[in-house]
């Protein structure tokens, strides 16, 4: 993040708590340093509003947080309060002001071996609590092991099996960080207790040699030595390398259990009875050290600064000037800022890992040069961006009931209205509570359609006059407007409605289960994904025309050009089939030494344009002939993932993991200039023609981009 202090957006209670600074966020939202009433340090996570827009996540969140506030173990950082069914959903847990595993490594290089036992002891004991609370904990890694002085903390346990599970993941999506995630859960065949061990193994690897058991690199060759080849074990003493050695066996039956490690790790560390004095207040055996003996010196040092730089009182923001004087002088809150910036283990959640910067000042960073700036909004609390068409933006208000249009290029409100909700339902015929929410799903056709409760709606994009409703059972689609028809798909089947009023006009079932995101409509045909099967309807005769068997399931929507459909797949492959007839034309897969498909990250959403189909996969990005797929070029871009492809006349715009867009020459792949968007911080992108439009905490803006 840019900066500590609380931002415009930011509440500044949540449930009892009064938020004093941000500390991070990641997946599954925001998390914040607060205190109780009582005076209480905890650490508060805020669930973003796109998950408990899920109702199964939210299913999964109340039932996850109900199992971890079991959970007693010493070595992990309780739950102390939550309220899952809020708005928002949040949950508390104890703060532990102390230096991540990840941190400490990278700061003060690796451990001793008995340290390294003795760490392994406590976090056996911590993850045998979790699992005695019927939780698996799926994501441990240095990031989500503190240290504090008296003994580590676990953090995040249970939390990721109601992030990982989410609708809003991707099909196939692998939950967890390349190097620590058990090979069994690459194959795509679960993972249990035995899954945590081989984390376990993984983590006390890095902590004795500064890296991973499997290296480093990108993620899919990350995954290909976890699943193929044998840990690197040469850094580690002989009989720490066979405990390791054992939990990173490749069949999760042959692994120990964490009561066995234990047993082993305990019985012969000094550093582990370190912990258990730690634990109970006792002093060291040399009567110097009462809490932190169990921590190599520099490491103990830098956990007793933090603790001691814990913050009481909130930080002040960028514009809160004289009203909120500084609790302490210039210099101290340089490092208090540090302070907050290091425990960056307690931001990490399950689904994401966290990028941010730390503030070493408060001036505001210059204007991108390549991007010139065309306008700012700022986004009202409660409202955010949902939707887009060629020439506006729409701003939803869920609570209030509000839909606002502004320009793409210079951000005057075109229009603004409250609009129609439903409050009645369907089953009961009794009055819900008024104050139903409403969410936009899209724009096609001239219209904007947004559901609430159980009915679908239509106003004109133009000027925001209401259309139509129709009743949809509360699953609320995106309709394609294709001609004088609204195609909207559900699971099982799709409907297709009149634009003009909303009548239903035909429908056609699906078996099996069909994915909603991916669908296209042609002049004939509409097609539609189903695993790995591609369907085609005929629009005139309305049953199947023809389908197509990818080798792996679809990952992305689907691109019609030319009469050609394109589409990715899981293991990273890129599809150009007949539209007319479903045959496929060609296919290309990535290719090497450590290229494993069935490891991949997934493929992103390709486009087409001037003849060419641009792809990417991981950090990799591709052009291919649109009509035989010869590759024209590959680039390899310095980054975690690429999220999303835009053209601009010669110009490739790329916008990758940390922030930041690149731009490269459609021609040949060179790459030109690179800008950050988000300073580190959170940033959604959208491109709309040659505008950059990014959201940003409450903020919207919009660049021209050069090309």
């Amino acid at each position: 993040m840019a900066s500590v202090p609380l931002t415009a957006g930011d509440p500044v209670r949540v449930g009892r708590y009064r938020l004093l600074a941000r500390l991070g966020q990641g997946g599954m939202g925001r998390v914040y340093l607060a205190r109780s009433p009582g005076g209480r340090a905890v650490a508060v996570k805020v669930v973003r509003e796109a998950l408990l827009r899920d109702e199964g996540f939210r299913r999964r969140f109340v039932r996850e947080v109900a199992a971890a506030r079991r959970v007693t173990g010493f070595f992990t950082a309780a739950v102390v309060d939550a309220d899952p069914e809020g708005d928002p959903a949040w949950l508390a847990t104890e703060y532990v002001p102390g230096l991540s595993l990840q941190d400490a490594v990278a700061q003060h290089g690796v451990w001793p071996q008995d340290a390294v036992r003795g760490l392994g002891a406590a976090l056996a004991e911590a993850l045998a609590a979790v699992h005695a609370a019927d939780l698996v904990h799926r994501d441990l890694k240095p990031s989500n092991v503190l240290l504090a002085p008296d003994g580590p903390r676990v953090i995040d346990f249970g939390i990721s099996a109601a992030v990982g599970d989410t609708a809003l993941t991707q099909t196939g999506t692998v939950i967890g960080t390349p190097g620590f995630i058990p090979p069994e859960q690459l194959r795509h065949e679960g993972s249990g207790p035995a899954g945590d061990v081989f984390a376990l193994g993984a983590v006390l690897a890095y902590v004795a040699a500064g890296v991973g058991p499997f290296g480093g690199g990108a993620s899919h060759a990350v995954n290909y030595r976890v699943v193929h080849e044998d840990p690197d074990l040469s850094a580690l003493a002989p009989a720490l390398a066979d405990v390791v050695a054992r939990c990173l066996a490749k069949d999760p039956a042959e692994r120990p259990t964490v009561a066995w490690l234990l047993d082993e790790l305990g019985e012969s560390s000094t550093a582990a009875d370190d912990v258990r004095r730690a634990r109970q207040g006792g002093p060291a055996p040399d009567g110097d050290v009462t809490t932190a003996g169990w921590l190599p010196g520099p490491v103990a040092d830098s956990a007793a600064r933090l603790r001691a730089g814990t913050p009481t009182e909130r930080l002040p923001g960028p514009g809160d000037g004289a009203t909120r004087p500084l609790p302490t002088p210039p210099v101290r809150r340089r490092r208090l800022r540090t302070v907050l910036a290091t425990a960056t283990a307690l931001a990490v959640t399950a689904a994401a890992v966290v990028l941010w910067r730390v503030a070493a000042d408060d001036e505001v960073p210059a204007r991108p040069p390549h991007l010139e700036q065309l306008w700012t909004h700022t986004l009202a609390d409660g409202q955010r961006l949902s939707a887009s068409s060629r020439e506006m933006l729409y701003l939803e208000h869920e609570k209030d009931h509000r839909i606002t249009a502004l320009d793409v290029t210079d951000g005057s409100r075109r229009w603004d209205r409250r609009v129609r909700v439903d409050d009645v339902s369907r089953d009961t015929g009794h009055l819900k509570s008024v104050g139903n929410d409403i969410r936009i799903t899209g724009v096609s056709g001239g219209l904007l359609f947004y559901g609430s409760n159980d009915h679908l709606y239509a106003v004109d994009a133009d000027n925001g006059d209401h259309r139509w409703r129709y009743m949809d059972d509360t699953f609320h689609p995106s309709p394609v407007v294709a001609g004088d028809a609204a195609y909207a798909h559900m699971d099982f089947f799709f409907y297709v409605l009149d634009p003009r009023t909303g009548a239903e006009l035909w429908d056609h079932s699906f078996d099996p289960k069909a994915d909603g995101s991916n669908i296209a409509v042609t002049d004939d045909v509409l097609l539609v994904h189903s695993g790995k099967k591609l369907i085609a309807v005929d629009l005139r005769t309305h049953q199947q025309k023809w389908t197509h068997q990818a080798a792996s399931d679809a990952e992305t929507g689907l691109v019609v050009a030319d009469g050609t459909v394109y589409f990715g797949t899981l293991d990273g492959s890129l599809y150009a089939v007949d539209a007319r007839s479903g045959e496929e034309e060609w296919r290309r897969t990535f290719e090497g030494e450590l290229w494993d498909g069935r490891l991949g990250e997934g493929a992103g959403m390709p486009q087409v344009a001037g003849g060419t189909v641009y792809f990417e996969n991981d950090a990799y990005v591709s052009a291919f002939d649109a009509d035989t797929g010869a590759r024209r070029w590959q680039r390899k871009r310095e980054t975690g993932e690429v999220s999303s492809l835009d053209v601009v006349d010669d110009t490739l715009l790329v916008t990758d993991s940390d922030h930041a867009m690149t731009a490269l020459d459609t021609r040949s792949g060179k790459p030109g200039w690179r800008e950050s968007l988000g300073d580190g911080e959170e940033v959604h992108v959208r491109v709309i023609g040659d505008v950059v439009i990014t959201e940003r905490g409450s903020r919207l803006a919009a660049y021209r981009a050069a090309t």
